[in-house]
């Protein structure tokens, strides 16, 4: 299903950094086609990668 993400918000780690072996995530707020809003977590690297920003749609599956 296709996503509009809405908000991005770089997950707080604190003054520890992110935990050794683990990858910095992000807090993503994401809608739907009937305009129903969730919030997921996504990697910092998969949105670098696939250069998505804030207004970008986005193929998800959700489970």
């Amino acid at each position: 299903m296709k996503y509009k993400i809405m908000k991005i918000y770089d997950d707080d780690y604190g003054c520890e950094g992110v935990p050794e072996g683990q990858e910095p995530m992000c807090s993503v707020l994401i809608q739907d086609s009937h305009g129903a809003e969730h919030w997921i977590k996504l990697s910092d690297g998969y949105l670098t990668e696939n250069n998505l920003n804030e207004g970008d749609t986005v193929e998800l599956s959700l489970s």
